[in-house]
């Protein structure tokens, strides 16, 4: 049974790819107007679009094994593995072959896995991928498998056993290795160097997995909170309420007193940002947007493809000439114009199309379950 659709949330994870992209264009404005460094300053907070679809993945990966299943793990497993390798595969080799004219096979695979390209590179890049927004893939795998072992083991407190096992890493791993705990997702920390444990024991000490926490702590209080009656007058404090913070979580991402990745920085804004879009609507109706539900729609798509499509602007830029000069806003324009439209044909011939047979292999195996119990 498919679980119904959270406007807030959706909408906001189109919101945070698309933020991304910006991030992504806005040396294209530097250096071209009066303002030399306008692009920093229109979407130099773009980058919180990472931190946001962490949150985000907290929440939803909780929400989404609310029911227990037969065959839960193998159906989680399906899932996630015809959600996210279609899509990388094909992108990284489209990159690949068109676009990167230095690496090597190896360095493919590796993406494809994916792992980051450099454990010594310090927290929370590193290294990047082959191709440049799939860094943050490795993150997301490892805390499904991280989740994946939380509800195996118990599936009524998957929420509180992924936390702890997160939070046990992230600051278990650092005092054992230094003696200290940082939170700051900003570190060059390496741990064991040379050894086939320097990878995994850096790697998931990063700060950055307290983002994933912060979504699975907003779900719990979520399913708390719906299921409060409350009187009408509160409901307009509390929308009235909600929605300021809502805007205060806005003001601070887009602010320069709070910038960079981590539990720290975007990370709790984003936390905060999250909550409020649910709480207010768990009393309020959101108003429809084509717009913002089509941006949700092709946001996996949008974030992992606009780096082709840029790459691929600046490598062959004499046979793009007739989109002039590679700055200034109508280049923004250009960029982002294609960008959609690649990330919604791969939406809908790659992406869509495999998570469609991932549920058949599903039906598959809850029909045969019910063969079986009749």
């Amino acid at each position: 049974m498919a679980r119904v659709k959270i406007s807030s949330i959706h909408y906001l994870r189109g919101i945070a790819a698309l933020m991304v992209v910006f991030y992504h264009l806005r040396t294209t404005l530097n250096n071209v107007y009066a303002q030399s460094d306008l692009g920093d300053i229109m979407f130099g907070y773009g980058a919180f679009g990472v931190d946001l679809f962490f949150v985000i993945s907290g929440y939803i990966i909780c929400y989404s094994t609310e029911k227990k299943e037969y065959r839960m793990q193998v159906k989680y497993v399906i899932r996630r593995i015809f959600r996210i390798y279609p899509l990388l595969i094909v992108s990284l080799l489209v990159f690949f072959l068109f676009v990167d004219d230095a690496s090597k096979i190896n360095v493919l695979i590796r993406s494809a896995v994916p792992l980051n390209a450099n454990y010594s590179a310090g927290s929370p890049f590193f290294g990047y991928n082959l191709l440049s927004p799939a860094w943050t893939l490795t993150y997301e795998i490892a805390f499904y498998i991280i989740f994946l072992a939380s509800f195996t083991l118990s599936h009524r407190y998957r929420w509180l056993m992924s936390s702890v096992i997160i939070i046990l890493l992230v600051c278990g791993i650092q005092k054992w290795q230094v003696g200290s705990v940082t939170f700051n997702a900003y570190n060059n920390n390496s741990f064991k160097d040379g050894s086939f444990w320097h990878a995994p024991l850096t790697f998931l000490a990063s700060p950055l997995f307290i983002d994933f926490v912060y979504g699975i702590c907003i779900y719990k209080i979520h399913s708390i909170i719906k299921n409060i009656n409350v009187t009408e007058r509160l409901i307009s404090w509390i929308k009235a309420f909600s929605l300021f913070i809502f805007a205060l979580a806005i003001l601070e991402i887009f602010s320069t007193q709070v910038y960079g990745h981590g539990p720290l920085l975007w990370g709790l804004w984003c936390a905060i940002l999250l909550l409020s879009g649910l709480l207010y609507e768990t009393f309020a109706t959101i108003p429809k947007s084509k717009i913002l539900h089509f941006l949700g729609d092709i946001s996996y798509s949008l974030y992992l493809t606009h780096a082709i499509i840029i790459d691929m602007f600046y490598k062959y830029n004499a046979e793009f000439s007739i989109f002039g000069k590679p700055h200034g806003i109508s280049h923004v324009a250009y960029i982002l114009i294609l960008s959609l439209f690649l990330a919604y044909i791969v939406y809908r011939l790659i992406e869509l199309p495999f998570i469609k047979i991932g549920k058949l292999i599903n039906s598959f195996l809850l029909d045969k379950n019910h063969s079986i119990n009749r």
